[in-house]
C-alpha cells in the first residue's frame, strides 16, 4: 500500500534533514534525484518526508509542502517535453495523421489495458479490497459532480464544452501523473475511475453530445478494452490467479510505454492546432476554467467532508479529477457531427493550461486534504 512505501522512506528523510543546516534543505534534492530507483517511489516517499518533516526543527513553515510540488512540477515538465516530441515529429513529416491514429488505437486498445490489469497482480487481502470499494464510491461521486457541475455551466446549449469539462483525461495524463509522483501501486486505486469513466463517456457523454438515447450502443461498452481489463484483472485480484513471470513482465513492458506514447499522441494534436484559432476561442477558456479549476475545487470541498476513507485513494481521484478534457471529445465530435475544430481546441488549450493548474491544485489538497 502507498502508505506503507511512505513509512519505509521516513527513516531515510529523517537523516537527510538532520544533517541539514537551517536553510540547507536544496542540499537534499540532488541526494533524492541520483538515488532514483526506476518505479520512481522515493518520489512517493518525499510526501511521507513532508508530512513527517512538520515537526522537524531543520525545516521552516511551508518548506515540507514544496518538496512534493516541485517533484510534480518536474513531472509535468518531462510530459510537455514528450509533448514537444509529438509536435517535432508532425511538423518534420515523420509521423502522419493516421499515423497518430494508429498510436491512439494502440494507447488505447492495447497499452491501457496493461495498466490496469498490472495493477491487480498483487496479493489478495479483505483490506484491498475495501480500498477498491472505497475508489469506486469515490470514482461515481467526483464523475458525478463533474457531470453535474458541467451541466449547470453549459447544459445543453454547448453541448461540446459540457461534455469535455465533464471528463478529464485519465488515460493520457492521470495515469501517467499518478504513475510518477506516488508510483505503480497507486494505479490500483484508478483502475475503478479510468473504466467507470470511459463507460459513462460512451452513454451520458454520447447523450448529451446527440440528445438522442438510441446513439448510446451497449455493444461498444460492453467490448470496450479498458472494461474487459478491469473484469479480468479484478479477477486476477480476487480470485488469487497465478500470473507467470513472463506475462507479467510482458505486461510491465506495455505498461511502461503509457506516458511516451500517450504525450507523443497530445503533441500530434497540438501540432496540427492553429493557435490564432487557440488563443481567441472564448468559449474554450471557459471550459478549460471549469475543467481544471471549477470542478476540482468543488470536489475537494466535498471530499474534505467525507469521513472514514483512506487519504491516498481522495489523492489518487483528485489528481485524476484535475487533468484537463479528455482527447475522446474530439472523437465524439467527428463521429456524431459535433463541433470538432472547438472539440480540439478544448484539448489543446487545457492542456497546455494544466501545466499551471495541476500544482496549484495539488497545493490546495495539501493545506485542506492531508492536514485533517
Amino acid at each position: 500500500m502507498i502508505n506503507a512505501s511512505f513509512r519505509s522512506f521516513k527513516a531515510f528523510g529523517a537523516a537527510v534533514f538532520k544533517s541539514l543546516a537551517p536553510g540547507d534543505i536544496s542540499i537534499a534534492f540532488p541526494l533524492f534525484f541520483h538515488n532514483r530507483k526506476k518505479n520512481r517511489l522515493e518520489e512517493s516517499g518525499f510526501k511521507c518526508i513532508m508530512k513527517g518533516g512538520k515537526n522537524c526543527p531543520h525545516i521552516g513553515a511551508g518548506k515540507e509542502t514544496k518538496i512534493m510540488e516541485i517533484v510534480l512540477l518536474k513531472q509535468i515538465c518531462i510530459m510537455f517535453l514528450l509533448i514537444a516530441v509529438g509536435m517535432a515529429l508532425v511538423k518534420t513529416g515523420y509521423l502522419s495523421d493516421q499515423g497518430a491514429k494508429d498510436l491512439g488505437a494502440l494507447l488505447l486498445r492495447a497499452v491501457i489495458p496493461c495498466v490496469v490489469i498490472r495493477s491487480y497482480i498483487t496479493e489478495f487481502s479483505v483490506g484491498r479490497l475495501m480500498e477498491q470499494a472505497e475508489s469506486m464510491l469515490l470514482t461515481v461521486l467526483s464523475l458525478l459532480i463533474a457531470m453535474a457541475v458541467s451541466y449547470l455551466v453549459f447544459g445543453t446549449r454547448r453541448r461540446i464544452e459540457n461534455v469535455a469539462a465533464a471528463f478529464s483525461n485519465v488515460g493520457f495524463i492521470g495515469i501517467p501523473l499518478i504513475q510518477s509522483i506516488l508510483g505503480e501501486e497507486a494505479i490500483f486505486y484508478l483502475t475503478p475511475l479510468i473504466a467507470v469513466l470511459n463507460i459513462l463517456q460512451w452513454t451520458y457523454g454520447v447523450y448529451i453530445m446527440t440528445g438522442d438515447p438510441k446513439t448510446i450502443q451497449i455493444k461498444t461498452i460492453l467490448s470496450n478494452p479498458v472494461v474487459l481489463a478491469l473484469v479480468a484483472g479484478f479477477l486476477i485480484f480476487v480470485l488469487q490467479i497465478p500470473v507467470p513471470s513472463v506475462i507479467s513482465g510482458a505486461l510491465g513492458h506495455m505498461a511502461s510505454m503509457n506516458t511516451p506514447l500517450a504525450m507523443i499522441i497530445l503533441g500530434t494534436y497540438v501540432a496540427q492546432m492553429n493557435w490564432r484559432e487557440l488563443l481567441l476561442t472564448k468559449s474554450a477558456y471557459l471550459c478549460s476554467l471549469v475543467r481544471l479549476v471549477l470542478i476540482p475545487a468543488v470536489t475537494l470541498l466535498i471530499f474534505c467532508l467525507i469521513p472514514g476513507i483512506k487519504t491516498d485513494i481522495k489523492l489518487v481521484i483528485l489528481i485524476a479529477g484535475s487533468t484537463p478534457v479528455g482527447a475522446n471529445i474530439a472523437i465524439f465530435a467527428k463521429q456524431y457531427g459535433g463541433d470538432y475544430k472547438l472539440s480540439v481546441v478544448t484539448v489543446c488549450l487545457s492542456t497546455l493550461a494544466c501545466i499551471v493548474t495541476v500544482p496549484v491544485f495539488y497545493m490546495f489538497v495539501e493545506r485542506f486534504l492531508l492536514s485533517i
